[in-house]
């Protein structure tokens, strides 16, 4: 069963779901902007990541606090920050 939380990054909403043993196999997360506009780690504002299994099980805290050092770190990268640049200029195209 996915345990769910909310949380706030960069001024946006961000739902997380997380399914520790997905099919008694390995760790799931999913990862969603509200407003479904590009984060520094999907293009689309959605991310299904696996992972693990990691023993004992995280919690949500733990979670979240990986996903929120994931976006901040690809958040330093020169293409999160040449799509911010662009994302401020009007565009005819």
């Amino acid at each position: 069963m996915p345990i769910e939380t909310t949380f706030e990054w960069e001024g946006r909403t961000i739902r997380l779901s997380y399914t520790p043993r997905r099919w008694t196999v390995i760790d799931h997360i999913e990862i969603v902007a509200e407003d479904r506009d590009p984060l520094p780690i999907t293009k689309t504002g959605y991310k299904s990541h696996f992972f693990g299994p990691v023993e004992p099980a995280l919690d949500i805290e733990e979670v979240t606090a990986f996903v929120v050092d994931w976006l901040n770190e690809d958040a330093q990268t020169q293409a999160w920050q040449d799509y911010l640049e662009q994302s401020k200029q009007l565009s005819l195209f």
